[in-house]
C-alpha cells in the first residue's frame, strides 16, 4: 500500500513538473524585449491568420496591432529587422505562432 501511494506521488509530481516547463515554454515570448525580423503580413480575417508575422530566432509569433504601423506597413517584401518589446499573450493559437502585445517597435 505504502509502495503505491510512493508511486502516485511522485507520478504527480513528474506531471506537475512537466507542465510547468510546458507553460514556461509558452509564456517564453512574454514581457521580454527580442531583435527579431518582421517577415509578412496575413490579411486574411480568420482566426489566428490576420497580423503580422514575427520572427524570434528559429520561431515565430504573430501581432495583430502595432505600436507605429506605419514604421512597417501592410507590405513586406523582404524580412524587416526590428527590435520589439512584447506584453502578455493576447491569443494561444493551437498549432500555429500565438498572438503577443507589441509595446515597442523600433526598426534596427
Amino acid at each position: 500500500m505504502k509502495i503505491q501511494i510512493l508511486t502516485i506521488i511522485f507520478a504527480f509530481s513528474f506531471f506537475a513538473s512537466d507542465c510547468e516547463k510546458s507553460s514556461e515554454k509558452i509564456n517564453s515570448f512574454e514581457n521580454s524585449t527580442f531583435d527579431a525580423e518582421i517577415t509578412g503580413f496575413v490579411s486574411e480575417k480568420c482566426f489566428c491568420c490576420w497580423g503580422w508575422q514575427i520572427k524570434i530566432g528559429d520561431q515565430f509569433i504573430k501581432a495583430d496591432l502595432l505600436p507605429d504601423i506605419s514604421l512597417i506597413g501592410y507590405e513586406i517584401k523582404s524580412p524587416v529587422p526590428v527590435i520589439i518589446e512584447t506584453g502578455a499573450m493576447k491569443i494561444k493559437c493551437t498549432g500555429m505562432a500565438d498572438y503577443y502585445e507589441i509595446k515597442s517597435l523600433t526598426l534596427k
